[in-house]
């Protein structure tokens, strides 16, 4: 089928996207028309639909118009991709909604006195497995598991819960907003927190200020079990996600140039502060080296 060039109201038309927002796109630089003709009216061709359809399966996955315009403007961006990375994000949103959906008619059938419910049942949707994530979104840093137990769509943005098994934080960071607690369930964990030094074990927890440089590692070679807690939420899960991306392949440091490793960490409100606990990083070309 080929494409033709289409005015703003017709593409309107088609998406169910206003008049206005597409003017309000084309104002900020998210979605420009491929071209104005000299009477000032706007036209489309197959690749800004195409970018539209983009814009909106992202907004449909929650991310806010900055966030969507950052992703869309990477040089790395490949559009068949992120087609993916939406199907399986949809995929696991369906297969959500369907359990609530069946715990929904169990419950008002339970409550009629057709058909009792178990106390399991009565939570199934809402109670998040050992070894599993919240939505069932897991992921994977190089192997190992980083579980989202409380997301910050369930407390409005307030904070979120991670449970972690691996051996070490990555690189020292600086959280711009946010304050972070972190609580050892098993292991012995190395911490640097601004000018200090020490460890944690089993049962104990170190709180990490705002602004506060800090990195960690597990100790003895052992991976480490960690609850990780961040207030507010921010954009953590969102920056966990990215890293899965880099679970198999070259790891995120080596795949990733300098200037475009720190700008992942300041697009998520952090800033990168230096080499990892383990080893020391050198850069050539531009790319990071660990040593």
């Amino acid at each position: 089928m080929a494409f033709m060039a289409y005015t703003v109201r017709r593409v309107s038309g088609l998406s169910g996207v206003s008049v206005r927002t597409l003017h309000y796109y084309d104002e900020v630089g998210l979605l420009k028309p491929a071209y104005v003709n000299a009477n000032g009216y706007r036209y489309y061709e197959e690749p800004q639909l195409l970018k539209l359809q983009q814009i909106l399966f992202f907004r449909e996955l929650g991310l806010e118009l900055r966030e969507i315009k950052t992703i869309l403007g990477r040089e790395d961006f490949e559009k068949a991709a992120a087609l993916e990375s939406h199907r399986v994000a949809l995929e696991q949103k369906l297969a959500r909604t369907q359990t609530l959906i069946t715990t929904i008619h169990r419950t008002v059938d339970h409550i009629r006195g057709t058909k009792k419910m178990s106390s399991n049942e009565i939570f199934a949707g809402f109670k998040v497995p050992s070894g599993a994530a919240r939505f069932d979104e897991a992921v994977q840093l190089r192997g190992e598991p980083y579980d989202c137990k409380v997301s910050g769509r369930d407390t409005g943005g307030a904070m979120c819960v991670f449970e972690f098994t691996g051996s070490s934080s990555g690189p020292r960071r600086r959280h711009r907003e946010q304050d972070e607690w972190i609580y050892v369930v098993g292991g012995e964990v190395m911490f640097v927190l601004g000018d200090k030094q020490f460890r944690a074990v089993r049962g104990e927890s170190v709180f990490v200020p705002r602004e506060t440089q800090y990195a960690w590692a597990a100790a003895n070679g052992r991976p480490a079990t960690i609850i990780d807690v961040y207030q507010p939420a921010g954009r953590m899960e969102e920056f966990f996600r990215e890293l899965g991306k880099f679970n198999s392949g070259p790891p995120v440091h080596e795949a990733l140039s300098m200037d475009e490793f720190r700008r992942l960490f300041e697009e998520h409100g952090m800033e990168l502060a230096g080499p990892p606990l383990m080893g020391q990083w050198s850069t050539e070309s531009g790319r990071i080296v660990q040593l």
